[in-house]
């Protein structure tokens, strides 16, 4: 998004066509950029090319729509305006596309939870049923888990970071932004492995997080659910084996497994 004057802009306001035509081919490189960011899903091998086709398209309107309405002047405020412009109508176009069995609404306000979660799908898919984070625009567990199955089609190199979440770059807000920041890769660049191995990153260190501030009992116990080392896997049908590991009647496992996940979920919701 280069070679465009401040009067080039001008004229595009002015329905001047060569001018509107040098505005549409400086942008065309950041419409595709984005195409194939917003059109990268997990489910598939590489990307939707279909889909990124579509979002292009549609980035290429939004962009002579917005001419007319771009109230500065400068060429970095322009081009700042048609990023944001550009994200704005890919991101919408995508949940259109792409939210098979959830309404749009539900998937805004499912990735109202993810902002609150930092980025978290699981985590989210609670927050949402919680009249706390949602107000009366709370899910059922139902509903919250059709919308986190939605959203893990995609691999949401754009997923908010909440203030004052750990992976947060002052000047940044996005997973994507972090990981260009913090790796120093172009952001056209940037595929689905940086995505999951970040996120994956991210989401054991809250996790082993949240467990080193439980009880020492219930955190041994919910690491033999899971397999966390180094207790092992156990998961619910070794309660015999893990209780005479731990010294403990078996059928003080249930009760214990019970609570340390309640306690897990109210240190988890309330972790920076």
């Amino acid at each position: 998004m280069i070679d465009l004057t401040e009067q080039q802009i001008a004229d595009a306001k002015d329905n001047d066509l060569a001018a509107v035509t040098a505005v549409v081919k400086a942008t065309e490189e950041r419409v595709i950029q984005l195409a194939r960011r917003y059109g990268a899903t997990t489910g598939r091998s590489g990307a939707d090319s279909e889909l990124i086709e579509d979002l292009a398209q549609v980035g290429r309107i939004a962009v002579w729509q917005a001419v007319g309405r771009f109230k500065g002047s400068t060429v970095a405020e322009f081009f700042t305006y048609i990023d944001r412009t550009l994200k704005g109508v890919m991101s919408d176009e995508r949940k259109e596309e792409t939210r098979q069995g959830v309404s749009r609404q539900a998937a805004a306000d499912f990735e109202r939870a993810l902002s609150v979660a930092a980025g978290d799908p699981y985590e989210a898919e609670y927050l949402v049923t919680t009249a706390e984070v949602m107000g009366a625009r709370r899910m059922s567990p139902e509903l919250a888990y059709a919308a986190r199955l939605s959203y893990q089609g995609l691999a949401y190199l754009d997923t908010p970071l909440a203030e004052g979440d750990p992976g947060q770059v002052a000047g940044y807000t996005t997973l994507a932004d972090t990981l260009v920041s913090k790796l120093g890769i172009p952001e056209d660049l940037l595929e689905e492995a940086d995505f999951v191995s970040e996120r994956q990153a991210q989401t054991r260190r809250k996790v082993h997080g949240t467990l080193d501030r439980m009880g020492e009992q219930q955190a041994h116990v919910l690491k033999a659910l899971t397999g966390i080392d180094p207790v092992g896997y156990y998961g619910t049908e070794n309660d015999d084996e893990l209780a005479a590991n731990m010294g403990l009647p078996r059928h003080r496992m249930s009760v214990i497994r019970s609570k340390a996940k309640d306690r897990f979920a109210v240190i988890w919701e309330k972790a920076a």
